[in-house]
Order: structure tokens, then sequence, then C-alpha cells
């Protein structure tokens, strides 16, 4: 098989944590790898096994004053941030650039290539159940480019969720190119891999919840992931 790597940047809050706005300013955050590269696959006419290697940065939750702390100043924020992915993209070849809901507010951008090292985890496997949004066609796009390359050996496939277009197109996609027939279903049967890009507000609490046997993978289990990637001691100081 084919192999290749990409470099991402991780960046989030280091909560309690104090910064001098000064040092920030001129050399951005302290940016650190992660101890080991992340294996998963992708399709490009055959299966590509490739590495996902996290870069990570941390913005202390306050800056540091004289005799006390405060909050960032948005602008302020915006520039450290800044300066830190251009030398994260220039010295280490970072292609994307992540930032987390804590500096965001959003959960919804996920690179593609994060949820593939989930799923990646979960092989081998041949039965998969999947759920997408309603509307926005290029996370049927992301659910086909994430499935491509294990498709030779799914002998079944559900869907889970309310009828969409999105739904509607996929089913059509891997019938015609794969001739596998996507089925409804209301739960995953215990032993799938359920792949769940529907988005936070679509989600009911208890989704994934219940049955350990079902291998539920998500944006929100992301997320988790590349917090625990950053947390886990194992990164080593790049700069």
């Amino acid at each position: 098989m084919e192999k290749e790597e990409k470099n991402i940047l991780y960046a989030t809050i280091a909560e309690g944590e104090q910064g001098k706005k000064k040092e920030l300013l001129r050399s951005g955050l302290l940016i650190k790898k992660s101890g080991r590269k992340f294996p998963y696959l992708f399709w490009r006419g055959r299966n590509v096994t490739a590495g996902l290697w996290i870069y990570s940065a941390c913005l202390p939750q306050f800056e540091k004053k004289l005799f006390t702390e405060r909050n960032w100043e948005t602008e302020t924020a915006k520039k450290i941030l800044d300066k830190t992915v251009e030398r994260a993209a220039g010295e280490f070849g970072c292609r994307e650039q992540i930032l987390s809901p804590a500096l965001t507010g959003s959960s919804e951008d996920m690179p593609v290539e994060v949820m593939a090292v989930c799923l990646y985890r979960h092989r081998p496997f041949d039965k998969i159940c999947l759920s997408l949004p309603e509307e926005g066609g290029r996370y049927a796009e992301q659910m086909m480019w994430l499935l491509r390359p294990y498709l030779s050996r799914i002998r079944k496939a559900v869907i889970c969720g309310p009828e969409s277009e999105n739904g509607s197109w996929i089913r059509e996609e891997l019938y015609q190119e794969f001739g596998l027939v996507l089925t409804e279903g209301g739960r995953p049967e215990p032993g799938m891999v359920w792949l769940d890009l529907r988005r936070e507000k679509e989600l009911n609490p208890e989704t994934g919840k219940g049955d350990q046997r079902v291998k539920y993978i998500n944006r929100s289990q992301a997320w988790n992931f590349l917090d625990t990637t950053v947390k886990n001691g194992y990164n080593t100081e790049v700069n």
C-alpha cells in the first residue's frame, strides 16, 4: 500500500493558566508534537495508509497582569493564534489548523482525517451503521470518503435516522458503485461500527449509550481524542 503523512495543528485553551501578552504576540504559543503517528486509511484508486501527526498549542486562559489576571481581548487572542498558525505551517508543515470549541464556540468543523483515525481503530469490521445530517451535502461526501477503503469487506450496512437527501444520495452511491444495499435500521446491531456525522443539535443525549458492544464514532469523540492527545503527557516540545 502507498503511504503518506499529514501534519495538523490543534489549538485549544489551557484552563487556569496565565500568559504574558508581549511574549505571546512576539513568538506565538509553544507548539508540541504528538509522541506517535496515528494511522488511517483513505482511497486514491487504491487503499492508501496514511499517518497523522498532531501538533498542539494551548492558549493560556488568562492574560497575566502585574498583580492580577484578566481574560484576553478578542483581537489579542486572534493575533496570538494567527502567529502560532503561521509558524506551525511554515516550520512544521501543518497543512490544516483546528481550533477547539473552547476557542470558537462551535464543534461542527472536524477534519475528515481525524474521523478517519477514529474509524481505523475499530478495524477490521464487516458491518456498519451510518447516520447523516438532514442537510449539508459535504457530510455525505465525507461519509463516502471515510467508507471507501473499507467497502470491499463490508457485508452489511444500515442507515439510522430520518429520511434525507444525504441518506438518499449515499444509498444510491453505495449501490451503483459497489452493489451494496443500504437498508433502514432503527438502531445498529450489537458489534456494529456506528459512524455518526450528524450535528450535535440533531443528536439525542442518549445517542451512542447503552449497548457497549456498539462501536460508536462521532465528532464529540473525535474532539475528545484530540484533547486526550494534547493532555496525555507524551507530546514533545518542538520550539
